[in-house]
């Protein structure tokens, strides 16, 4: 999910040990990926699985043994090179989990 959605892994993480907690506008988001309402991921509820997380993690396994590096390097404001996620991985994992998505229905 941290490069669906060009988050660092540690803050997934963090979440999930609830250290810390997603902004409104991402909760929003997140909940339209796992097609879900912004209330259901704030409270527990059985939710019906498709198998989409498991697919979209195989697919990222899979683009990654193709070649496509998961960071690239990039210049952040005061002109440091750092690593950030791969926009075209992003790219290819948002274009795969819509046609998933959209395969499921």
């Amino acid at each position: 999910m941290s490069v669906l959605f060009d988050l660092n892994p540690s803050t997934v993480t963090n979440w999930n040990s609830n250290v810390t907690q997603p902004s409104l506008p991402l909760i929003n988001e997140i909940a339209d990926f796992l097609e879900v309402s912004n209330h259901d991921l704030i409270l527990s509820k059985e939710r019906p699985q498709t198998g989409l997380a498991k697919a979209t993690q195989e697919e990222f396994k899979r683009l990654l043994d193709m070649g496509i590096p998961h960071k690239v390097s990039s210049i952040d404001k005061n002109g440091k090179e750092i690593k950030v996620n791969n926009p075209d991985l992003t790219k290819a994992l948002r274009k795969f989990v819509d046609e998933y998505k959209n395969k499921t229905k």
